[in-house]
């Protein structure tokens, strides 16, 4: 596909820098960016930062064009196809670093040019945006999908992107559509570039994949790109490798990525199937844990025996963090609860299904979650399970009787973790020679 990059036209007869928009004519579309028209740009060269607008629309040929002032230079999509871009990427992490609070979020390698007098020009990240919605899905993967993480990890990501597009001829989680390189960017694992490109330095390898999140490290700071960015211009990116070291190292990259790979379609096909698979999984499941836990009543002594009452009703609330339906099933008798117990069922056999897919469960502790100041959870992950449990005992019963309130916390992988208040009340009475609460209420 051949891109549709800022370039140098003519209008009235003097060079202006014009961005294409399209061929068509959607008022709407155009009102919102003649709104945004006054959201500034910015060049940044040695005699400081200073905001660039554009002035207006032009229509030429059936096209309409956003215009502004031109200067001579290159945009960062040519100097990646040209494939000589250290230097250039290093002019760009020190402008971004320039700009501290205003630096855009996120890059499209349309929306930078390189001046020839050594000034950076980026576009209104605001109206480069707006451009996105209409620009066709071959031109935003190439060029802002591809080195933009989805949920925005900043600059340091998009150059940690565009330096392995260098150095592999490709950008990492590239992928045919929008949301397979959204979602690969999110959940693939990567083979170090010291692996996939043997003759790649070793430090080379670890900015990148530190930038890109797939490291061990924190992602390099801008200033730290531009000093490291320019120590690689002056001893390169490679280094001398025996043919045999690089083939058993290309080897091995090859196997942890077909790993990877594996992994990630098991995780894609989880994502697609999660309701038919827990479905079924757990009404096959869920008779099986039922009858087990049944008959295992039926054979061995109850291990709540010689509990309080308060302790009783506790340990019930408590074992739907743990998902010990069994210490549940211990704590009550006839019907009682069994809606609890079902749904704490239902998360323990979809967190078997999942850790047999993901290689790990989904769904954690409320318990843990909240210890650990409930920290922001990211759908399909959640917590599962009771937090602020309150036991008050009531009088004047004729047995032992409780309120108790809790909240309630249940994943779900669309909308994440969902809370739900709660109040009970709960009776209990001896049952061969235990307590056991036989009544909720609430």
């Amino acid at each position: 596909m051949s891109l549709q990059l800022p370039a140098r036209r003519l209008r009235d007869g003097r060079p202006v820098l014009a961005i294409p928009v399209g061929t068509g004519r959607n008022e709407i579309f155009l009102a919102k960016l003649r709104g945004l028209r006054a959201s500034p740009g910015f060049r940044v060269g040695a005699d400081g930062v200073s905001e660039r607008r554009l002035e207006g629309f032009y229509q030429e040929e059936g096209r309409l064009y956003l215009y502004g002032p031109w200067e001579p230079g290159v945009c960062l999509e040519e100097v990646l196809q040209q494939g000589e871009a250290l230097p250039y990427l290093r002019r760009l992490a020190r402008a971004l670093a320039a700009l501290g609070d205003r630096r855009p979020e996120e890059l499209s390698t349309d929306a930078v040019r390189f001046l020839e007098d050594g000034s950076v020009e980026l576009l209104s990240p605001q109206v480069m945006r707006q451009l996105r919605a209409i620009q066709p899905e071959e031109h935003r993967l190439r060029t802002f999908e591809a080195l933009n993480h989805p949920d925005s990890r900043g600059p340091s990501y998009c150059l940690a992107a565009m330096l392995y597009r260098l150095v592999a001829g490709e950008y990492p989680f590239a992928a045919a559509g929008i949301e397979e390189t959204r979602r690969r960017a999110r959940g693939l694992r990567l083979a170090p570039l010291s692996l996939s490109r043997p003759r790649v330095r070793e430090e080379v390898s670890a900015a990148v994949m530190d930038g890109l999140g797939r490291g061990r490290g924190s992602p390099p700071t801008l200033e730290r790109w531009a000093a490291l960015l320019e120590l690689w211009e002056a001893e390169g990116l490679f280094r001398e490798l025996p043919e045999r070291e690089a083939r058993t190292l290309a080897a091995r990259a090859g196997r942890e990525q077909e790993q990877a790979a594996r992994a990630y379609r098991r995780r894609a096909f989880w994502r697609r199937h999660w309701r038919t698979t827990l479905i079924v999984a757990a009404i096959v499941a869920a008779a099986g844990i039922l009858s087990a836990t049944v008959l295992g009543n039926l054979l061995r002594p109850r291990s709540t025996r010689g509990l309080s009452p308060r302790v009783v009703v506790e340990s019930f609330y408590r074992s739907a963090n743990t998902l010990d339906h069994e210490r549940m099933q211990d704590c009550v008798t006839g019907r009682a609860g069994r809606q609890l117990i079902n749904q704490v069922i239902h998360v323990y056999v979809m967190s078997r299904v999942q850790q047999g897919y993901e290689g790990r469960s989904l769904v954690s502790s409320a318990e843990e979650w909240d210890r650990a100041g409930r920290p922001q959870l990211h759908p399909p992950e959640g917590v599962f399970g009771i937090t602020d449990l309150s036991v008050q005992e009531l009088e004047d019963q004729a047995g032992p009787a409780f309120q108790v309130s809790y909240r309630l916390w249940t994943p779900d992988p669309e909308q994440g973790t969902v809370p739900r208040e709660a109040r009970e009340r709960v009776y209990l009475r001896r049952e061969g020679g235990a307590w056991v609460i036989h009544r909720i209420e609430g």
